[in-house]
């Protein structure tokens, strides 16, 4: 058994699996022809201290290599219903106090931010131009939001640093477009396969960006966007 496992069975997985990720494989090669970059999209939430996270660390990830994140900001997210959602939020802390020691910076924060406090965040980047300025902003908001302090979030220095960042007054979160790029993004995050927040998508794989980093790393590996 471990002669035909060996010789017959591991191998013809090992082409399946190079089958599947073929397609993949070649659209990464046709943007790089055609002088594009790849692109991750990460979903995620700014009341999440994995999020936080997330961002921080696949920011490093893609770190010299010609790949670009597209940031996709949700509020309503998970499974509608859900029970758990509070000892989820709750557990997410604990969670962020060890992903945050690997980045090695400190919780700030002892209990959990109500989503809506921070909805204008997530809809100023739902309307920005996606790019390095927006992704700075994005960055610097999260380090602010959960490993600066413990103080309620207040607009004004957010909006302080958009305009530092961004060069312009921020977006009006309270308008009727500000609230349709958020439906957009929750509508696309669902069509797209995750769930629940972070989850970053490309190649037409997605992981959950907070546990998997390494492996999102070795699937750029595989489909050519190689640090430099």
């Amino acid at each position: 058994m471990r002669e035909k496992l060996e010789k017959e069975i591991v191998p013809g997985l090992i082409v399946a699996v190079s089958t599947f990720t073929l397609p993949a494989r070649l659209a990464a090669a046709a943007r790089r022809a055609a002088g594009r970059r790849g692109r991750i999209e990460l979903f995620y939430a700014y009341d999440e201290p994995t999020s936080a996270y997330a961002l921080l660390e696949l920011a490093r990830t893609v770190q010299g290599r010609s790949v670009a994140i597209g940031l996709v900001p949700v509020v309503e997210r998970g499974i509608e219903g859900d029970s758990a959602a509070e000892r989820k939020r709750a557990y997410a802390l604990v969670d962020g106090r060890r992903l945050a020691r690997r980045l090695g910076l400190t919780m700030g924060r002892g209990e959990p931010i109500d989503p809506e406090s921070v909805r204008f965040l997530a809809a100023w980047t739902a309307l920005g131009p996606q790019g390095p300025a927006l992704q700075a902003f994005a960055e610097e908001a999260m380090k602010r939001l959960w490993f600066d302090g413990d103080g309620p979030v207040e607009r004004e220095p957010y909006a302080a640093l958009w305009r530092e960042r961004l060069g312009s007054e921020p977006p009006d979160e309270n308008s009727s477009g500000a609230q349709e790029a958020l439906r957009a993004n929750e509508r696309h995050m669902a069509r797209s396969g995750p769930y629940e927040t972070p989850a970053a998508k490309i190649g037409g794989r997605w992981d959950f960006a907070q546990d998997r980093p390494k492996q999102i790393g070795a699937w750029l590996d595989e489909l050519g966007w190689r640090a430099s």
